[in-house]
């Protein structure tokens, strides 16, 4: 109930109190706001709930929509022409052997941008990369890195028009080379896929003794 709330009412709440805010202070009157206060409050709560609740119910549907919509523009067909093969909503495909996946995200904001996530082999030798190596990357890397134990996700923001194919092509490379310099090996899809419970176990006990 919380993370629906969270993903679905949340931000349509955020623009109508951005929307809303300035009437306020651009009708204020002070024998009139508490009137107002109400007011606007209850035109607050019900847009919240009634397009939170169509974005609830419509609003995946939408997304996806617009995703596969995406795959036609420019930057997805560079990809798909060098080689990435084009899913349900993204391309998929390997540069420099680490498997890549693109695709276009946006939210309710509306915030539009290119999602790209990188798998990579989260052993190092044999063993495991030490939780320091995360956070070195985290403290030393971009705000819009976002580093797991087997992956990295990066998120290229965007306004009306979508980044073009080298622009994004070199935030990948860019990544790719911090991944290298790091000691951080890529991994095929399949091996990825058998070693994640494994690795959620390791990282989990690693929490627990800190505690």
């Amino acid at each position: 109930m919380k993370a629906n709330f969270v993903k679905y009412y949340l931000p349509v709440f955020g623009v109508a109190l951005a929307a809303i805010f300035p009437v306020i202070l651009l009708n204020y009157n002070s024998n009139e706001l508490l009137d107002m206060i109400i007011g606007l409050s209850t035109v607050l709560i019900f847009i919240t709930l009634l397009v939170g609740t169509l974005n609830y119910k419509f609003g995946d549907k939408l997304r996806e929509k617009v995703q596969k919509k995406s795959l036609k523009k420019g930057l997805f067909q560079q990809f798909i022409y060098n080689g990435f093969d084009k899913n349900e909503v993204s391309v998929f495909g390997y540069i420099d052997d680490y498997s890549v996946t693109i695709s276009d995200e946006q939210d309710s904001q509306p915030r539009k941008w290119i999602k790209i996530v990188i798998l990579f082999n989260p052993k190092q030798e044999n063993q495991f990369i030490p939780r320091f190596v995360f956070n070195k990357l985290y403290e030393k890397g971009k705000r819009n890195y976002s580093w797991n134990s087997n992956c990295l996700i990066i998120e290229k923001v965007y306004g009306f028009k979508m980044p073009k194919y080298i622009s994004v092509r070199g935030i990948i490379k860019e990544a790719i080379s911090l991944l290298k310099n790091n000691n951080i090996s890529p991994i095929k899809v399949e091996d990825w896929n058998l070693s994640i419970e494994e690795s959620v176990k390791h990282y989990n006990q690693t929490i627990s003794l800190k505690k």
